[in-house]
């Protein structure tokens, strides 16, 4: 019998929360006899064959589409689009789209942000959302980085686009919408007028696990793409530095950023270079090594849908201190799973302090952030929300 095939929108697999949720939910589907089929928009800056330019329109070119196995087993399709210059064109339903969306059964879509759920929203068939941020939170801070012409063009062009649009998703009647968290939720229904349909926060994997022997007092550690100015590294190298002139015994590790070395001359002009670990991309296994040897998970973002690898590190019994950012406030509960702190390289350096020197508190916390974890990101929790919604997207389908 032909296994039912589910299209699985997303972005490009690499490293990263959206990576990871995607690897999850095609475990699932996989499982329970569906067959996954990957596929996202493909930067130009990456492929620049598979999309038209406004240069190549005379020439008759198409977007085309690059196959590919994802995860080492699935399906993947790598698609361009019409003049990429224009964000929102990323977005649009193209002829490989609409091929892959009417060779599917089942149409899903996960990433940071709801516009990935375009190309089947506008097709329109039924489709799940499971989303970490609202559109313009996910890419504020890469905005101002921009040149001034590209500016202009965002704000008068793509910006409005990708507001209508993303609204248009957040309000289709035939897609059910799942936000990583609370936060997550609450901002996104505010965009849409109207209630979603939940949280389903990502199960950790077995092997976060508490390990108490490797723990090491002063140990901090975060681990994401740092490198996006959304993590605002330079927060926490700022409180690393303040903590090393006091002579606190601290030691950074980082972890997440496919080339790690380009924080080197930072760390060196900072005098921290002895004092900071930039680790490669690690597998969940390496990282649940590194995380189990934590005193302490810090996370200085402007902005958060959830940060997978701070629950990770709660799984593996560290307790987590945060910026505000949003979806630290689903488990950062002070004086139980860790403790909040300003933006600031002193208010962050007396906050790492603060726990790291007092190793009753430290442990207090540790146990909270390990039992949090435990109640809040099992397995069978986020399996049962997930097949819920598909029952009720899908009801005579297989369920999951």
């Amino acid at each position: 019998m032909t296994r039912p095939r589910v299209l699985v929108s997303t972005l490009r697999p690499a490293n990263g929360g959206v990576a990871a949720k995607a690897r999850w939910l095609c475990g699932r589907l996989d499982q329970a006899g569906y067959t996954p089929v990957l596929a996202w928009y493909e930067p130009w800056s990456l492929s620049p064959r598979l999309s038209v330019p406004a240069h190549a329109l005379p020439r008759g070119r198409r977007p085309g589409q690059r196959h590919e196995l994802t995860f080492g087993q699935y399906e993947g399709h790598a698609i361009g689009a019409w003049l990429p210059e224009l964000e929102f064109t990323h977005y649009l339903p193209t002829r490989p789209w609409r091929q892959l969306i009417a060779g599917c059964q089942h149409h899903v879509a996960v990433s940071g942000n709801p516009l990935c759920a375009a190309p089947l929203a506008l097709s329109p068939v039924p489709f799940l959302l499971w989303v970490g941020s609202p559109w313009q939170d996910d890419r504020i801070d890469r905005v101002r980085r921009f040149p001034w012409p590209r500016r202009l063009l965002d704000q008068v062009v793509n910006t409005p686009v990708l507001r209508r649009l993303e609204r248009r998703i957040l309000r289709s009647p035939q897609g059910r919408i799942l936000s990583i968290s609370h936060h997550t939720e609450r901002a996104l229904a505010a965009l849409a007028g109207r209630p979603l349909h939940g949280v389903m926060r990502l199960p950790v994997a077995g092997c976060f696990t508490p390990k108490p022997e490797s723990v090491r007092p002063w140990r901090l550690g975060f681990s994401g793409r740092y490198g996006d100015p959304r993590k605002h590294i330079d927060l926490l190298l700022a409180a690393v530095a303040r903590l090393t002139r006091a002579g606190q015994p601290v030691r950074l590790e980082l972890t997440g950023e496919p080339d790690p070395a380009f924080l080197h001359p930072r760390l060196a002009a900072l005098g921290i270079a002895d004092h900071v670990h930039c680790h490669p991309r690690l597998e969940p296994a390496g990282l649940a090594a590194v995380l189990q040897g934590l005193d302490l998970f810090v996370i200085p973002s402007h902005q958060e849908g959830l940060c997978i690898a701070a629950v990770e590190a709660m799984a593996c019994g560290v307790p987590v201190l945060s910026t505000r950012c949003g979806g630290s406030d689903d488990f950062v509960i002070p004086g139980e799973t860790g403790a909040f702190t300003a933006a600031e390289p002193a208010a962050m350096a007396a906050a790492i302090t603060a726990i790291c020197a007092d190793r009753a508190c430290r442990e207090h916390l540790a146990l909270g952030a390990a039992a949090w974890a435990g109640q809040h990101v099992d397995e069978q929790a986020a399996a049962a929300v997930l097949g819920h919604h598909w029952h009720q997207l899908y009801p005579s389908a297989s369920p999951l």
